[in-house]
């Protein structure tokens, strides 16, 4: 954290930083909220169209404000949104055949292993798209935060986290799989499905963002935006969650949230967030299936 505060100032108005909080929360939600192509709530939502004009306008704006010495110091922020929103892209151009691949491999999408090929096919669209469009940009990985740092911390945390959300959902939904093979198959596929999402998610709404945040909204600024464009999109699991429960539910993503932002920036690496970004997600794997 003290080596991202040594690379740039926060502008000294809160009202600059006030509204340059506001519209890149705007940028994000154009992004991640109407962008999304996971769920079809909005028009917008794996619209080929728009997932390649919202590309073209935040990569026009990127090349302009390289280009402006005005305006240079924000070329690379608005360079991630470029990249953020061509991950819609790939993944609407891409999203068929995660389907072929369930067909070939002889596994129904909608069982512990398919929920978990798919994700997984999910993740790699986004890793490939997001890493491929760093490099091109002359960015090391570094600058997403695939880096040791501080290993041990992250690592360490993110591991108690994990044995206590995986030990706690054991307590509360193992009795109803009936079964040790259907409760060893669901912790087998459900690492799988929660450790793909968990780096896909921490890649895309925060390693992407966080090092080019900073310098412009200043630390606290960062985690808390980027923890509510993480938090908000989750509303759009109102087409599958009761709508009573969709205020708890972000809640709880937001949480989630400023823990994984404030870890990477602690840490100076991404990998105990995904950690304890996973714990969460493999907890709701178990008890989905449980209940379902």
């Amino acid at each position: 954290m003290d080596d991202l505060m040594k690379e740039g100032s926060p502008p000294t108005s809160l009202t600059h930083r006030a509204g340059l909080f506001v519209l890149f929360l705007f940028c994000a939600l154009a992004i991640f909220l109407f962008g999304s192509n996971y769920l079809r709530v909005f028009p917008s939502n794996g619209n080929t169209a728009y997932s390649l004009g919202l590309a073209a306008v935040f990569l026009a704006v990127a090349v302009l404000f390289k280009r402006s010495e005005r305006f240079v110091r924000y070329w690379r922020i608005a360079y991630a949104f470029f990249v953020a929103s061509a991950v819609n892209l790939v993944s609407v151009v891409f999203a068929g055949y995660n389907t072929r691949i369930a067909h070939l491999l002889g596994v129904p999408l909608e069982t512990t292993q398919g929920l978990a090929i798919g994700k997984l096919y999910d993740a790699l669209l986004v890793i490939i798209t997001i890493l491929v469009l760093t490099r091109l940009s002359g960015a090391d990985l570094g600058s997403l935060f695939l880096k040791k740092g501080n290993l041990r911390l992250g690592l360490g945390i993110g591991a108690l986290v994990l044995f206590n959300f995986l030990t706690s959902a054991l307590i509360f939904y193992a009795p109803a799989y009936g079964s040790m093979a259907a409760l060893a198959s669901a912790i087998v596929w459900g690492t799988l499905f929660a450790f793909s999402n968990a780096l896909l998610e921490e890649l895309w709404f925060r390693g992407l963002f966080l090092k080019h945040l900073v310098p412009l909204i200043g630390v606290i600024g960062t985690v808390l935006l980027t923890s509510l464009w993480f938090s908000l999109p989750h509303a759009l699991a109102v087409s599958y969650m009761p709508s009573a429960v969709i205020p708890i539910f972000l809640v709880n993503t937001f949480t989630l949230g400023l823990a994984c932002g404030i870890l990477i920036l602690k840490t100076n690496s991404i990998w105990g967030a995904v950690m304890i970004h996973a714990a969460a997600d493999l907890f709701l794997f178990i008890a989905v299936l449980a209940t379902h």
